[in-house]
Order: structure tokens, then sequence, then C-alpha cells
């Protein structure tokens, strides 16, 4: 299992977060999620499963659904995933992210999109990776960034939202 505490902008409270995946031998995954913050004895719950699919022509294609306890409603899902290295090594890539969230309750379809560039560093120093993402989300129309050390990750976008996790 794995376990992070969080902190973030929007809210101000500390938050953990624990979540789990199960994945069978033809990349069905099931994961749950749960998470509570200090303010709230109410904790909040998500389950997902999906279906992986490794076309040639994308790199990954997942379809599934999921429920959230928040929002007592069952999201249908499609995203699309193609990968460009840019350099030899693969440390250097350019991803483009799109799908569709289907919510049954309102029956509306929700389009989402990412373009997002990423750049590893192995040995930043001394036992310590780095990985710097750059983004732009299409549905948000906004610009984000996320720097991940191993264990921590630090999560902001331009309009001043950020978010910090260090997992356990």
């Amino acid at each position: 299992m794995e376990t992070a505490l969080t902190f973030s902008s929007e809210t101000a409270k500390l938050g953990i977060k624990a979540n789990e995946k199960f994945v069978s031998e033809d990349s069905i995954v099931l994961k749950l999620t749960g998470s509570a913050t200090t303010d709230s004895t109410k904790p909040v719950a998500r389950v997902s499963l999906k279906k992986k699919f490794f076309p040639g022509f994308i790199t990954r294609l997942n379809v599934g659904l999921r429920y959230d306890t928040e929002s007592e409603d069952i999201v249908y899902t499609m995203l699309a995933k193609k990968s460009f290295e840019l350099t030899d090594d693969g440390l250097t890539a350019l991803d483009l992210k799109f799908g569709y969230n289907l919510r049954s309750s309102k029956g509306t379809l929700e389009e989402r999109g990412r373009v997002e560039f990423s750049h590893k560093v192995f040995n930043f120093t001394e036992d310590q990776d780095l990985k710097v993402k750059l983004g732009y989300d299409v549905g948000k129309r906004k610009w984000y960034g996320q720097l991940r050390e191993n264990n921590w990750t630090l999560n902001a976008d331009l309009s001043g939202q950020w978010n910090i996790l260090y997992d356990l």
C-alpha cells in the first residue's frame, strides 16, 4: 500500500492519502484510494476499475469506470496517451493525453486533454533522482508544473494553486 502526507494551498489542511493497485495478467487494474484531512472526520474514497490496451499507434489506452464517495457518482472514463521520447536515453519526453469522462448522474461528456514535457535527472545529488514536468491542461486552460524528488512532490499551476505530497 502506498501512503502519503498531503498539504494543499486550496484547503490549507494536512491530509493523508493511501492507495492500493491490483493488476491482473490481462492488464485490468483495480485501484482503491482513500484520503482524510485533519479538519474532517469524513474520509473520502475512490474505487476505479480500468482495462489497459497497448495498440501500436498510441502508447496506451485506458477504458474503465470509477466511483467517488465525495460526488457519489459513477464516472465512465477513456484516456489515450501518446509518448514521444525526445532523447535517445529516454530521459526527456513529450506526452499527449486525451480522453473523455461521462458522468452517470448528469449524463454530461467532459473532454480531458494535456500536453506534458518531462525531463528526468538521475543522481541529481547522491541517492537523489529528480523529475521536472511542465504541461498545459486543455480542459482547465491552465499551465502547470511538477517537481518530483524521490519522496517529495510539488505540484503548482499559474493561478497560484499548489500542493505538496510526501510519500511515506
